[in-house]
């Protein structure tokens, strides 16, 4: 067992599942590893439309199983300008999916509002008051990024005269067993494609965010208006939502988020232009900048004020106006990082009291409610353990978990069901409510839990393509590789190892990165960078021999195209 400096185990995929013989003929022994190791994203033979993202090859919205029967239901509406109304949810494939349709709406002339409830005051997914406020502006509710498993909300809006469509990807709850999606009355409809089996809808569609089915439906709709309008304009606003709420990046997004990335990089859209302006960014975008500038600030509103902030932003189409919201968000965002880091720190310091076992329980009052599932994410990043956040105020805790590749927290928080108030989320994330008094019955519990769930430990791993040589790359092969972008979920960033490397010299020129001179065995010298300077300056020396995890990147300086190597983790040999 290997274990690289930052405390994660190294699993070397190309040893513990071998590309199989016909793919290294048809692509070659590192490419073939490379594109097996995300084989879940693929068609069965790999080919080549399903490996490069055009969008002439994007999944026929025909093979969505009751999406267009519900899309010409949508189109009626819209021929006799009935009014709408979207309600969306306060993340970013909420805010996303709503301003998508937004968009689309007022681009066709349609009358239409939007509404998005308060993280704070209303909490997650729809709620019968914010519904009959909004009964007096329209007869077509379309919700966005919840509302499968809201029976009572959704019933309560048809009796107020709304016809309903859902639009959403969450799992759908035991509460379904008496009903058969899609219709759950002549006036709902659900469009979400987590409800069918592979037989009844292409797979793909399983992977999409709400802002994606959002785009399949108007795609529909399109055709059925036979509108003169381009798709393409509004897959900038789907590769933020799709990269920022962390879906697989299958075909079907990869796609989407990489034509996506083209609009983006137009900057044809005010919001866009000003945000970048803002936060100073003027490289050309890549979904990982998605991940770390555009959606955190996009989710900024929602988490520290009002998410309706970032919609505006995102459907405005006056410069001015523009600028003034991307301001707010770049300040909250700013507050966002300030509150997190305290959060961080006050729980380390509270950390060091105790004897930690197989996860981090913690809760304190005056800790934001919005910061506490980034707060959770990082603490399980540094101590490669689950950690379960709470913010307590008034005898009540709110919080978040985030999970280590090998504990599946859900499954481990259900095994405590009976503690919450409420409770929701998949392996690797949750959400949850409880009485604070119940806190230390949850930790000790949930230990328990957590080993009973678990995969043999460690439970941290860092998943490797292969071990290659630094010596073998050139721009022609790393420009192979980059083939598979966009990079995000379940399509990470390859990685590869590099062994026996003899530290030459390093040097930390700016905050956080680290330069180092490695010398291979053959006497080849490469220049090597990390950003992880802080955690490794008083670890190395001069004359040490390493081995690297490592992934090779091109920059372009002036024109030319440089390789360059980024650290991801390493291992002192000697």
């Amino acid at each position: 067992m290997e274990v690289g400096i930052s405390g994660y185990q190294w699993i070397d995929l190309s040893k513990t599942n071998p590309a199989p013989d016909f793919l290294v003929k048809k692509y070659g022994k590192i490419f073939a590893q490379v594109l097996y190791n995300r084989r879940d994203l693929f068609d069965k033979d790999f080919s080549q439309d399903y490996i490069l993202p055009e969008l002439k090859n994007l999944v026929n919205p025909s093979y969505f199983y009751s999406l267009e029967e519900i899309a010409l239901k949508l189109a009626e509406h819209i021929k006799r300008k009935t009014p709408i109304v979207v309600y969306g949810d306060y993340d970013a494939d909420g805010i996303t999916s709503t301003s998508l349709l937004i968009n689309f709406f007022r681009d066709l002339g349609v009358n239409a509002k939007y509404y998005i409830p308060s993280r704070f005051s209303e909490g997650y997914g729809l709620n019968k008051e914010a519904i009959k406020k909004l009964s007096q502006h329209g007869k077509v509710l379309i919700v966005c990024d919840s509302g499968t498993n809201a029976f009572d909300e959704l019933f309560y809006a048809k009796s107020l005269g709304f016809e309903v469509f859902v639009l959403d990807h969450h799992e759908p709850s035991h509460l379904w067993q008496n009903y058969t999606p899609p219709f759950l009355s002549e006036k709902i409809n659900i469009i979400n494609p987590k409800f069918y089996s592979d037989k009844l809808i292409n797979p793909l569609f399983k992977h999409l965010a709400t802002v994606g089915i959002a785009f399949y439906l108007i795609a529909i709709i399109r055709r059925l208006l036979n509108i003169d309008i381009k798709l393409r304009d509004y897959l900038d606003i789907v590769a933020i939502g799709t990269v920022a709420d962390v879906v697989p990046m299958s075909f079907i997004n990869r796609v989407m988020v990489k034509i996506g990335l083209e609009e983006l990089n137009k900057q044809k859209r005010a919001g866009i232009k000003e945000l970048l302006n803002v936060a100073r960014v003027k490289k050309e975008l890549t979904s990982q900048d998605i991940g770390f500038i555009i959606g955190p600030r996009i989710n900024a509103s929602g988490r520290l004020a009002d998410a309706r902030n970032s919609v505006k932003l995102l459907i405005t189409r006056d410069q001015s106006r523009a600028n003034v919201l991307a301001i707010e968000l770049e300040n909250l965002n700013k507050k966002r990082q300030r509150l997190t880091d305290n959060v961080i720190s006050e729980a380390e310091k509270e950390l060091q009291k105790q004897d930690l076992k197989n996860v981090i329980v913690i809760g304190k009052e005056g800790w934001h409610s919005g910061v506490v599932g980034i707060a959770a994410g990082k603490l399980t990043e540094k101590y490669k353990l689950p950690s379960v956040i709470l913010s307590v105020n008034n005898g009540k805790a709110v919080g978040s978990a985030r999970s280590v590749s090998k504990v599946n927290i859900y499954k481990a928080l259900d095994k405590c069901r009976d503690l919450f108030d409420k409770f929701g989320g998949h392996s690797m994330a949750a959400g949850m409510s409880l009485k604070t008094n119940l806190i230390p019955e949850l930790k000790e519990r949930l230990n328990q839990a957590v080993e009973e769930v678990a995969e043999e430990k460690p439970w941290a791993v860092k998943e490797i393509d292969m071990e290659v040589p630094m010596s073998y790359w050139t721009t022609e092969k790393v420009k192979e590789i980059y083939t598979l972008q966009p990079f995000g979920e379940k399509n990470p960033i390859p990685k590869f190892l590099a062994r026996n490397l003899k530290i030459e010299f390093f040097t930390n020129p700016a905050k956080n990165l680290l330069i180092l001179n490695l010398k291979d065995e053959n006497k080849n010298i490469f220049n090597a960078k990390s950003w992880k300077a802080k955690e490794l300056l008083d670890k190395l020396s001069v004359g040490m021999v390493i081995d690297i995890v490592y992934t090779p990147e091109i920059n372009y300086y002036k024109g030319f195209e440089n390789l360059d190597f980024v650290i991801d983790d390493l291992k002192i040999v000697k």
